[in-house]
């Protein structure tokens, strides 16, 4: 009986997790189609109808795909990259306080950088696509490191200090300290910050007209004034934003259950 009330209350989690993203597109849809019917000018906006057509047939483009994967690439390449350097720096600045001091400001810094000044400075002195990941780059790293930084710190003192009287190898600390303690963070990080840095690449991708890129698809919609194929352009970002979500919601659902298990 305890198995099959667990798995009722998984089945209505998974069911309500469905249902209400569900209700809130619906609804969004709703409220679309009376403001455009309202405004009754497809130039300026048109129906959700019209829009969704558009959106189902540029996946039959042939530089569809192309304008997709290049982005994603720089997406996810920028982020990596981030990701990397973030981690291991707060864990350096987690052991030495001086150099967290030192790179505190620079954070505070990057973080407070106007994006689209940041694009155009890096503009006059990079090629196009390494300024998109240098873009993306400077934007996603402050973030990381700064939650990164605060989930290092935090790891329980109490279990640090046993470690330390028992002699524990650093490894191992590593292993079954400091990882598990920090996971949570890094995971919520990295969705939230994934899909920022998928927006960024893509505004940068605008601004300069990268070819092949979904930036440069919206940018070519907005130029001719095509408003149905601008839209489709950017639920087609969006879409790709939830699965980049979805992507790392699933390895910490991994992660979970792999600990569980061990």
């Amino acid at each position: 009986m305890k198995g099959i009330s667990i798995d009722k209350k998984t089945a209505k989690r998974i069911a309500m997790n469905i249902f209400y993203p569900l209700l809130a597109f619906a609804i969004m849809l709703a409220v679309w189609a009376i403001v455009a019917k309202i405004k009754d000018n497809s130039f300026v906006l048109p129906m959700p109808s019209v829009v969704l057509q558009k959106f189902f047939a540029l996946g039959s483009r042939d530089t569809f795909w192309q304008s997709v994967g290049y982005t994603l690439l720089r997406t996810l390449l920028c982020f990596a990259l981030s990701f990397a350097l973030a981690l291991v720096l707060a864990s350096l600045a987690g052991l030495f306080n001086p150099l967290h001091r030192v790179l505190a400001p620079i954070v505070t810094f990057l973080r407070a950088a106007p994006t689209v000044a940041v694009i155009l400075i890096l503009y006059a002195f990079m090629e196009d696509n390494s300024m998109a990941i240098a873009v993306g780059f400077l934007i996603a790293f402050p973030i990381m490191y700064s939650s990164f930084h605060s989930a290092i710190v935090g790891v329980d003192k109490d279990l640090l200090k046993m470690a330390k009287l028992y002699n524990v190898r650093p490894i191992d600390k590593i292993r079954f300290i400091y990882i598990p303690s920090i996971a949570n963070c890094l995971f919520d990080t990295s969705k939230s910050t994934l899909s920022l840095t998928l927006k960024v690449v893509i505004a940068s991708e605008i601004l300069v007209s990268i070819t092949l890129s979904i930036g440069e698809r919206i940018q070519e919609a907005y130029a001719t004034f095509n408003v149905s194929y601008l839209l489709a352009w950017t639920l087609i970002a969006i879409v790709f934003s939830f699965v980049l979500e979805a992507v790392v919601a699933i390895l910490k659902k991994i992660w979970e259950v792999t600990r569980c298990r061990v």
